[in-house]
């Protein structure tokens, strides 16, 4: 049975394609490809195995789907498209009664043939496509104007389905649990591995599909790095600074969300740094509003900042979260993306002082009526008694 729940904006993603006047899209890219389809494929990041989308503005023509041979029993089961179709790679069913293509480009040769694709305006994601890939499909598509439709997409998936955000706040609120048990065990004696294990549980014991990301920072050996990927083991003593970055996965939706802590005490001037980033980060995500851009965004929050760290040390503000990690609005200086209702971002500050990276993130969601914080109830306190 197909899903009956789809995450994809069609009368969105029409208005864009009638706006632009483009008559067809394939894509293969991890976000657009599951966007499109609703199937959460894993290898897509695979140069030699596409799972790629063939979708029609005309709604008479019929969209397809293409996949590997491995995958076909999970797409049919997990997408809104009827039609569905294979090519040769690693293995092939024996209980469907179906044609296994020899490779990609057979199965696209056919598809654009039974639906006459010819003289349309196609849209694919130019050079963002595998090399080969790229040369492949233009070969495949002689005759028809090919545009770039990467950034399109993107403006597309900004503004979020109630679907997309139920999805998100999920994750969120996980991850916000999770983080409560990361702070619970900051313990003297205990390692950054202790901290890891603990949010990672609770993240799964609290319903998450998987760990989207944890990035522990614990000690002198990673309190200065924006993304420490693996523990070092260190033994947390009093004094020691800690932050996490990180964020649970829910139906294919991740979340974003960072703090910083010190073990028993810290000095004035950090306690102030993390005073002054935190509250300039939550003014600044609920005073956003339909109709700004990204770069109107950065230009009040590095204003709002300024006031208290000179020539504050950061290029960027925040940004939207959805299927990718960084999503527009991107909110750095020259970003134009005008911000719309259903937008879910975050606003995140960090600055570097004696040796420690105080990072602290937030997460919310853009409405008619103006703005959500969905982290608004996690503590933002820098010392962690002991």
């Amino acid at each position: 049975m197909r899903p009956e729940t789809r995450i994809l904006n069609e009368a969105r993603l029409h208005a864009r394609m009638d706006a632009d006047g483009i008559d067809m899209l394939i894509l293969r890219g991890n976000e657009n490809s599951k966007y499109l389809s609703g199937f959460f494929h894993n290898g897509g990041h695979l140069a030699y195995r596409p799972f790629c989308v063939f979708y029609f503005r005309d709604p008479a023509i019929k969209p397809a789907f293409v996949v590997p041979a491995v995958d076909l029993h999970l797409a049919m089961d997990s997408t809104w498209i009827e039609d569905v179709r294979a090519y040769a790679m690693a293995e092939f069913f024996t209980d469907i009664d179906t044609h296994f293509y020899a490779d990609f480009a057979e199965a696209a040769r056919a598809i654009l043939q039974e639906r006459g694709v010819n003289k349309m305006t196609i849209g694919t994601e130019g050079d963002s496509l595998p090399a080969g890939f790229k040369l492949q499909l233009e070969s495949l598509l002689a005759g028809n104007r090919i545009v770039d439709v990467s950034q399109m997409m993107e403006i597309v998936r900004m503004v979020k389905t109630p679907e997309e955000i139920r999805r998100i706040k999920f994750a969120t609120d996980v991850t916000i649990t999770a983080h409560a048990a990361f702070r619970d065990a900051i313990r003297i004696g205990s390692k950054d591995s202790d901290l890891l294990r603990a949010a990672s549980g609770s993240m799964m014991e609290n319903g998450a599909h998987g760990v989207k990301f944890i990035n522990v920072g614990c000690g002198p050996e990673t309190s200065y790095a924006a993304h420490a990927p693996f523990p070092v083991e260190k033994i947390i003593e009093h004094g020691d600074f800690v932050k996490v970055d990180m964020g649970a996965f829910y139906y294919g939706y991740g979340a974003d969300f960072v703090r910083s802590y010190f073990v028993g005490d810290t000095t004035q001037r950090h306690k102030d740094i993390w005073k002054w980033l935190n509250e300039v980060q939550m003014e600044l995500g609920m005073s956003l509003r339909a109709g700004m851009t990204g770069g109107e965004a950065f230009d009040r929050g590095y204003a709002m900042i300024d006031k208290y760290l000179p020539k504050f040390p950061r290029e960027f503000v925040g940004h939207g979260i959805g299927i990718g990690a960084h999503e527009p609005p991107r909110m750095n200086a020259v970003n134009r993306t005008v911000l719309e209702p259903g937008t879910v971002y975050c606003i995140e500050y960090s600055y570097y002082h004696d040796g420690c990276r105080h990072h602290t993130e937030e997460t919310f969601l853009l409405t008619e009526n103006g703005v959500e914080c969905w982290t608004e109830s996690c503590p933002r306190d820098l010392i962690v008694k002991v």
